[in-house]
Formats: C-alpha cells, sequence, structure tokens
C-alpha cells in the first residue's frame, strides 16, 4: 500500500462542474503526498483525461502516476440525468471499501486495490446519492467534503434555505407529485425583494431572468436536496476565487463556522503553461482552424477586434431568435467573432438561413467545441458575451477580457449585478431577458419589452460603448482584477495555502 494520503474524486458529467476539479486534482498532488482515484463517466473520459494533463509542466509527468481516471457508466438523458453515473459509483464505493479491484470502462483497464482506503471523497454538489451512499457506508472514517462548483455568491440566493421539508409537506398536503412540487418551489417568484452580501437589492424574478426549462425530476432529486448535503458535509471545496468578491467570501466562511466547518476557495483554477495551451486546442477538432482565423482578423480588424460568445456546454436562452438578432447586428457592425455552440439543448439548434449568413459574412466561425482559453488569451479577441457561468468568467477575468452578459439563471444573474454594478468590467444585457424576467428592475425602475427590436438597439448601444473610452475604462479594471486572481496560485497566494490547509487536515 501506498504511504500517501488518498483521495477520491467524484464530478458530475456537466462540463462545467468537472473542468476546474482537472486542474485542481494535480495541483493536490504537487503540494503535499495524495493519491487521486477520479471517477467519470464513459462519455467524458477522454476530455477528463486531456484536462488534467494540462497543467503539467515538463519534468512533472510523474505527478500523472498518482492520479487514476475510471470511467463508470455515463450519460443518460442528457446532462442533467446522474442516475446512472450516481449508481455506478455507488457499486465502485462498494469495491472500494471491500479493497477490490476497479475497471475502467472505457479502456478496460483493471486497478488493484494498491492504494490505502480514501481520508475524503470529494463529492460534486448535484451528485446526492453518490454523497448519501458514502455517509451510508462508510467503515473507514473516509471525510465527506462536497464539490461547490459555483460561484459562491449563489450560496445565500439559492443554496442556504432548505426546502426540502417544505416541498414533501406540500405535497402530501395536495396530492402532486414530490417532483413537481420540489420544480415550483425553487422556480416561483413573488415580486419579494432579495438582499444578498455584496450584491445591488433586486426582485425575486431577477434572479431567474429567462425562461429555464428545469426538469422535475433534477428539481426533487436534485437541487432541492443541495443545502441538506451542505449542512451535513465534514468540509467543502469551491473552484470559487476568494479575492472575486472578498465581503460574500467573508459571509459564507462566516455561515460554515458557525458550525465548526471550512469551506476552502480553490480559485481560480486555470491550466497555465505551454502545455496547457496545446492540449487545449488538440481536444477541438476546429482548434487549428479557430486559431487561424483569429490569426487573420488581427491582421485584417487589429488587435481586441473579435468577440467571442459562449454560452458554455448546457445553457443556451429559450427564445433563441434574439441569439440570431444578436449575430445579426455583428455581422451588420462588420465586427468579427467565434462562437461556441456547444449546448444539447433542442431550442439551441441553429437555422440553416443563419449558417448561410454567417458563411456569407465570411468574419464569424462557430463551432461546438472551442479552445475556450487558447481564444480568450489571443491578441485579436477584445471581449466575451457570455451568460455568466463562473468557470467561463473566472477564465475571461484571467485573460484580462471583460465581458457582455445575458444571464440566464443559476449563479449567472449574481454574476452579472457583481460584475457591471460592484467591479465595472461587464455590461448586461436586460432586453434579452423574457418571462417573468420582463418586470420592472429594483435599482433603476426600467421595465425591459423583450422585442427584437429592442435586443437589436440595446446591443448597437452595448458594442458602440465598448469599443470606445467606456469600454476601455472595462478593460482596466478588469486587467486590475486579473492580476488580483492570478496571484491566488502563487508561493503564497490564498487558494495555494488554503488547499494546503486542508490538505493538512484531511
Amino acid at each position: 500500500m501506498s504511504g500517501n494520503k488518498h483521495l477520491i474524486a467524484v464530478p458530475v458529467q456537466m462540463w462545467g462542474h468537472t473542468r476546474a476539479l482537472c486542474t485542481l486534482l494535480p495541483r493536490m498532488v504537487k503540494l503535499r503526498k495524495v493519491d487521486v482515484t477520479l471517477f467519470t463517466s464513459v462519455g467524458t473520459y477522454d476530455r477528463v483525461k486531456a484536462e488534467v494533463s494540462r497543467d503539467i509542466a515538463p519534468g512533472e509527468e510523474h505527478v500523472l502516476s498518482h492520479i487514476r481516471i475510471i470511467a463508470l457508466e455515463g450519460q443518460g438523458n442528457g446532462p442533467m440525468d446522474l442516475n446512472a453515473f450516481v449508481s455506478s459509483f455507488q457499486k465502485a464505493w462498494t469495491s472500494v471499501i471491500k479493497d477490490e479491484p476497479l475497471t475502467c470502462l472505457k479502456t478496460g483497464t483493471k486497478f488493484e486495490p494498491v492504494w490505502s482506503q480514501p481520508c475524503a471523497t470529494i463529492i460534486d454538489l448535484f451528485a446526492i446519492g453518490a454523497f448519501d451512499h458514502v455517509r451510508e457506508h462508510n467503515p473507514h472514517g473516509t471525510k465527506l467534503v462536497s464539490w461547490y462548483a459555483s460561484s459562491t455568491l449563489s450560496f445565500f440566493a439559492i443554496f442556504e434555505r432548505d426546502l426540502l421539508a417544505t416541498a414533501e409537506a406540500e405535497a402530501a398536503r395536495t396530492g402532486k407529485p414530490f417532483n413537481i412540487v420540489a420544480s415550483g418551489l425553487l422556480m416561483q417568484s413573488k415580486g419579494e425583494l432579495i438582499r444578498l452580501p455584496s450584491l445591488p437589492t433586486v426582485y425575486d424574478y431577477e434572479l431567474n431572468p429567462q425562461e429555464m426549462t428545469l426538469p422535475p425530476e433534477f428539481a426533487g432529486s436534485v437541487l432541492i436536496r443541495v443545502p441538506s448535503v451542505l449542512r451535513r458535509a465534514d468540509a467543502v471545496i469551491t473552484f470559487d476565487a476568494a479575492d472575486f468578491c472578498p465581503e460574500n467570501t467573508v459571509a459564507v466562511k462566516k455561515w460554515f463556522a458557525e458550525t465548526a466547518r471550512k469551506i476552502c476557495y480553490a480559485g481560480a483554477l486555470i491550466p497555465s503553461g505551454e502545455q496547457a495551451t496545446a492540449g487545449e486546442q488538440r481536444s477541438s477538432q476546429d482548434g487549428d482552424s479557430i486559431i487561424s482565423f483569429l490569426n487573420n482578423q488581427v491582421a485584417s480588424h487589429g488587435e481586441n477586434s473579435v468577440i467571442y460568445i459562449t454560452f458554455g456546454s448546457v445553457f443556451w436562452p429559450k427564445d433563441p431568435a434574439k441569439v440570431w438578432a444578436v449575430l445579426d447586428v455583428l455581422m451588420e457592425k462588420k465586427i468579427p467573432f467565434v462562437m461556441s455552440h456547444a449546448s444539447p439543448m433542442p431550442w439551441a439548434v441553429m437555422p440553416e438561413g443563419m449558417k448561410n449568413k454567417i458563411i456569407a459574412y465570411g468574419d464569424g466561425i462557430v463551432s461546438n467545441w472551442v479552445p475556450q482559453q487558447q481564444v480568450l488569451d489571443h491578441p485579436a479577441v477584445g471581449w466575451c458575451l457570455s451568460h455568466g457561468g463562473h468557470n467561463g468568467t473566472l477564465e475571461t477575468i484571467i485573460a484580462g477580457i471583460p465581458l457582455i452578459l445575458w444571464p440566464i439563471s443559476a449563479e449567472q444573474p449574481m454574476n452579472a449585478l457583481y460584475l457591471t454594478d460592484h467591479l465595472n468590467v461587464a455590461y448586461e444585457l436586460i432586453e434579452v431577458r423574457n418571462g417573468s424576467g420582463l418586470g420592472p428592475i429594483y435599482r433603476n425602475g426600467k421595465k425591459p419589452t423583450g422585442s427584437i427590436e429592442a435586443v437589436q438597439a440595446e446591443v448597437r448601444d452595448v458594442l458602440d460603448r465598448a469599443f470606445n473610452e467606456d469600454g476601455a475604462k472595462k478593460r482596466a479594471s478588469v486587467q486590475a482584477l486579473q492580476k488580483t486572481l492570478q496571484a491566488a496560485w502563487s508561493d503564497d497566494g490564498t487558494a495555494r495555502k488554503e488547499v494546503e490547509t486542508l490538505l493538512d487536515e484531511l
């Protein structure tokens, strides 16, 4: 048996939850004598393996010998169907605690139990069944550490309140299916005012500015149970950066300290070095053509001329006609763009007419998987139009790129509020809102109309400001924040220290 500490990591197959952990785990191995077993799905195995290697510098190849990646049964009906993966992990956990071999379903490799029993299991907040199973079957006393794959600006807005008992009582009272009740409770808005640390006061519906399809099964079996996990975990680790919003960080740490527990801020977790760039470009089948496109844009349009557009690997606006309307404005104003079109949602399909427009335009490129960090670091790129998911937000800030935000749900509206009103590094698009999000905005009293014409007028105005003096001020602000967040993993950086402390205490 190895004399190292053994950690098990269980992210769910949503790439936004997995990517940062693929950077953190090798850094843990570099910091302390640690062996890691990383469970993933068959469908994400290749990408996970490539991502783990991206933060490995020449001469550090030995780190990979301390990380074994094991693929389990994979994705069900979309990224929010976690049942098959969680069930497969539960079986694997039984093998772990019995010191039995583990087999990777992707490669067929059999891993003998040569490492010690795990001292800690890092489990994604959304892998509820995995957390409960380890907690119930834990003969060796492994610590349960929750992986908080989000901005902690979302904590007090979404995860502090435990609505599980309320949902159970309502389902019993009305006879409605529990999952339907849970979905309704999580998505309801009453026009009430919400006050959160570091953010301006908003109406509750402003935290869901876009219509969002929340599958009842996911609401009832996952989201409504997350607060309970946070209350039962031995510790929590997040890819958020402590210095992203210091006031909120203090408030969240205080909340956990009230029960003698800690939350470790490990971000920003962005791979660095030559291997990071090369590995990411190889992972995208369009990587070479995208970089060639950007090189050409520097020559024809100059630096900071390109807008990078992304809604992440899951999200996409429910009224996609507004997305195509924004692309029309970019082409009208002769602004080049790179668009990541990765969402599996059925309403995200691009019309043939729009595809033909982009081809005829010549200065736009669309790919279902973009080497995002490399694109953001390219001198051609000047702005990022994004939903405001926290992984991509931190990557964008680390690259020193200001944002144009189109938040949909989850932590995104909180990020948009903070990045625009507090940090002055972004613009938020308001007319893109729909559903209950079209209500009045508390902080300025304005009421969006949500029409295509209003969206295009707003985007034209934002672009005019972005490529002028106002945009230059936002670029200077984001570059100041960039330096702060880049320091988090320096020798005496906050993230490095917090991760070292966590490892020492396990």
